[in-house]
């Protein structure tokens, strides 16, 4: 069975490929090879840049056969331990392009807890564009599995692809989460206690890459426009922020962060915001996208944490231009943690509709919200205003951020952390609001914007231990 949504951009598809012939038969010169939805900024068309992605779309590496990945690695996976070590070695394999696994999508690094994701199989059967396996920090552009123009491999967006995972990321990050007892409370709130539209709550967890100190959390549900269940679980001050940076540092990132900026031309990257998803029931998907206007140079990556078995596509990416656009296509997509979905400017995406109530699970991804910041953007990119960390409009602190992740040899791995940054108390009663409760209630973004330092939002530069590595504070 089709979805509405599915059936009406197969209609429009059809539509799209037989006008084309039309147009073809009475003698329309088209260069179907390099055919492109690139637009300015404006939304008018850039015959610059359409041209440039057009000689990209000729030359770019040939996508490969869709694969029938075979299932024996994972099967060996599941019958090995459940306590693995992650060690250097296995961590230097499970990132490495020569290994014997490297593009094989099932051959992960199994998950204390016993978790199995999805077969690749099912990626294949559920996804609408070429999902062909990816090796660790590999990135291909995504492009939709139907021939359009002429055999052309249409690309969905400018800033939309697929990056290869390192093997271990999954077994790491679920540990991560498991550790924190993340998935444990989201299933809790999922099916005892969800929060009403446009409101959020604080918890605390506890120590994780954290040197034994206590993190905290602030679990958000968007408003009635997301006709879904959808909760975030976001980082709720700065030592939960800098924790959640050094599981991604040891689930091997960086070799996502050298595919993005080498692919883009980037200058530097910076991780500004990371927090969790989780979802039981979807209904008509809330297409948006999260950057606009920013130079191609913020980025949000999606990573599945947790998949209810025997489901179908969690994702929606569009190829259209506007957000009612009547000739947009909207492809469906499995994910899967062998890859990360990256979504850049003006990238429509949605939650594809689902309803997983009947079994009692849930799906969850890693959202990772990351940036090259210039002078230009720093305060677009610090405008978001939902998290509660970073706090909305806090383009100071996230200054002192710049190119901390990737450029000039700098990497999650090595990470100093940022620079010196001082928090300021500008309300007088900010004492008596903390006392009263007033930093931890449901969208407390004004008050713990206006009470930094008794908020405790920011970590201290004495405590914050300015050039010292992270592995070494945050562990």
């Amino acid at each position: 069975m089709f979805s509405s949504r599915r059936a009406a951009s197969l209609r429009r598809r059809l539509v799209a490929v037989a006008l084309l012939s039309l147009l073809l038969a009475v003698g329309c010169a088209m260069a179907g090879d390099t055919t492109s939805t690139c637009s300015n900024e404006s939304g008018a068309s850039d015959a610059t840049s359409c041209a440039a992605e057009g000689v990209k779309n000729v030359n770019d590496d040939k996508e490969e056969a869709q694969p029938n990945p075979t299932t024996e690695t994972t099967a060996a996976a599941a019958a090995a331990t459940a306590t693995t070590t992650i060690t250097a070695e296995m961590a230097a394999e499970a990132s490495s392009w020569s290994s014997p696994d490297a593009k094989n999508p099932d051959a992960l690094i199994p998950s204390n807890d016993g978790y199995q994701p999805p077969p690749y199989d099912t990626v294949l059967e559920h996804s609408d564009f070429l999902m062909p396996p990816l090796r660790p920090g590999e990135l291909k552009m995504l492009r939709f599995n139907e021939n359009f123009y002429d055999g052309g491999k249409y690309i969905a967006q400018n800033y939309a692809a697929r990056i290869g995972l390192p093997k271990h990321a999954m077994a790491v990050l679920r540990k991560y989460a498991s550790d924190l007892g993340a998935l444990d409370e989201m299933k809790r709130t999922h099916y005892h206690d969800p929060l009403e539209p446009n409101s959020g709550r604080f918890f605390k967890s506890p120590p994780a890459y954290s040197g034994g100190r206590e993190l905290k959390w602030y679990i958000q549900r968007p408003g009635k426009h997301y006709d879904s269940d959808l909760h975030w679980f976001g980082c709720g001050d700065e030592w939960t922020h800098e924790s959640f940076l050094r599981a991604m540092a040891d689930a091997g990132l960086d070799a996502v962060l050298d595919a993005i900026a080498d692919e883009f031309d980037l200058d530097g990257l910076t991780i500004q915001g990371v927090g969790f998803l989780s979802a039981t029931y979807g209904g008509e998907s809330f297409m948006h996208w999260d950057w606009s206007n920013t130079g191609g140079r913020a980025f949000n990556i999606l990573i599945p944490l947790e998949q209810v078995p025997g489901s179908g596509p969690e994702l929606y990416v569009s190829d259209r231009e506007v957000e009612d656009d009547p000739e947009g296509v909207d492809g469906e997509i499995k994910l899967h943690p062998s890859y990360g979905v990256l979504l850049g400017d003006d990238s429509y995406h949605g939650t594809h509709e689902c309803d997983h109530r009947p079994t009692g699970k849930i799906r969850a991804s890693v959202s990772i919200y990351l940036a090259d910041l210039t002078p230009e953007n720093v305060m677009m990119v610090a405008s978001d205003p939902t998290a509660i960390f970073p706090l909305p409009h806090s383009y100071k602190w996230l200054w002192t951020q710049r190119g901390r992740h990737w450029g000039d040899g700098r990497s999650m791995a090595d990470d100093i952390g940022r620079i010196s940054w001082q928090p300021v108390d500008f309300w007088d009663d900010c004492a008596k609001l903390a006392a009263d409760g007033e930093c931890e209630v449901s969208n407390a973004h004004e008050t713990r914007n206006n009470c930094q330092v008794t908020c405790k939002v920011f970590i201290p530069d004495d405590e914050y231990q300015l050039g010292v590595p992270r592995s070494k504070i945050f562990y």
